[in-house]
């Protein structure tokens, strides 16, 4: 996660998006977790190749986006994506998001299957968030600009596994706080951490191919609280990757890629 280049801004019905736009090959969205940026993705880039075009999301109150215009709930960040495809002139694309950014997918996926290919959420809390987290809310809010706040997300992110062979991803997520804008970061945390109601009425409704990706080692969402929710998708696969926590893209980005590669089956 280096320091980010200047991005395209995509004017949408809930402020400018910033997206990095790389590539030519089959689109895919990839919208970021809390306290993360596009850069969450970078691993992705070289395992894809020229396969893909990778079209990185920088979500409200993180990186270069417009801050959030209040509470905004991932069914309105849903919306927010189909104004991204029509500027780009994209009738289809896959879908994929890293926590607050797979409860966007499956929103979006449930909405307007026309649109999305595919849908890819990984390491997502599928119930409802509603209440709790003053801990979090508080950092963000008082320290959320800071490498030290950086640190104490990622340790309670990034599995011990993770930790010890991947230190360099460690320090990368941990810096890239200082970019951010802490009253920004809060208000989209306090909205997704407090106010969100559950997947539990929108996986049933996702119709289109799905595979949901979570960590065995995520601390955050563990993998038998969500596993109820999950199996409410009619058509998704449930993978759960070894020794991963809650950041897959820099957990685990060879799992990221083949489950997109799967999603796409031979046209990948």
């Amino acid at each position: 996660m280096t320091t980010p280049s200047p991005l395209r801004q995509v004017p949408t019905r809930a402020g400018t998006i910033a997206v990095a736009d790389e590539g030519a090959g089959m689109p895919v969205v990839l919208w970021p977790s809390l306290f993360s940026d596009h850069r969450l993705y970078a691993p992705l880039l070289p395992l894809l190749g020229d396969r893909w075009r990778t079209i990185r999301v920088d979500g409200p109150g993180f990186g270069q986006s417009e801050a959030p215009r209040g509470e905004v709930q991932p069914d309105a960040y849903a919306e927010v994506v189909l104004d991204l495809l029509d500027t780009l002139g994209l009738e289809q694309a896959f879908v994929a998001g890293c926590s607050w950014g797979g409860q966007i997918a499956a929103h979006l996926g449930a909405k307007a299957p026309d649109r999305v290919s595919g849908v890819l959420i990984m390491n997502a809390p599928l119930g409802p968030s509603l209440g709790g987290h003053a801990f979090e809310l508080w950092g963000t809010r008082w320290l959320g600009a800071t490498k030290f706040w950086g640190n104490g997300v990622a340790r309670s992110m990034f599995s011990a596994a993770s930790q010890r062979a991947h230190p360099d991803r460690v320090r990368a997520f941990a810096s890239a706080f200082t970019s951010f804008d802490k009253a920004a970061a809060a208000i989209t945390a306090r909205t997704v951490l407090t106010r969100f109601p559950g997947l539990g009425e929108v996986l049933p409704r996702l119709a289109v191919p799905t595979t949901i990706l979570m960590g065995a080692e995520d601390r955050l969402y563990p993998v038998e609280r969500m596993r109820p929710f999950a199996a409410l998708a009619p058509n998704a696969t449930l993978e759960v990757v070894p020794s991963c926590g809650h950041l897959a893209p820099l957990e685990a980005p060879e799992a990221v890629v083949a489950a997109l590669e799967g999603l796409a089956g031979g046209k990948a």
